[in-house]
């Protein structure tokens, strides 16, 4: 899983896996162009969904993270000022 500042998450590889109804399983890697060419597209869809959704999941952190700093510093600031 990409935590925050790693780069996005790319697919590297993909084949098909098959089970046949009598419990044999079988791999399929050569895949004809035209056929492989729509599975990509849907793959870099795939791809674009899981980074988006990481992108909003740790941009909350980075917001909260961001917030609590603002309200740490205030809390900071009131306290010089009660010291002086």
């Amino acid at each position: 899983m990409s935590e925050p500042n790693e780069p996005p998450k790319k697919i590297e590889s993909w084949t098909i896996n098959i089970k046949w109804n009598d419990g044999d399983k079988e791999e399929l890697v050569d895949i004809p162009n035209e056929v492989a060419q729509g599975i990509d597209d849907w793959l870099s869809e795939v791809e674009y969904a899981i980074n988006d959704h990481l992108k909003g999941k740790y941009g909350q952190e980075i917001e909260e993270a961001e917030d609590l700093h603002a309200q740490n510093s205030k809390r900071f600031v009131d306290y010089e000022k009660k010291s002086d």
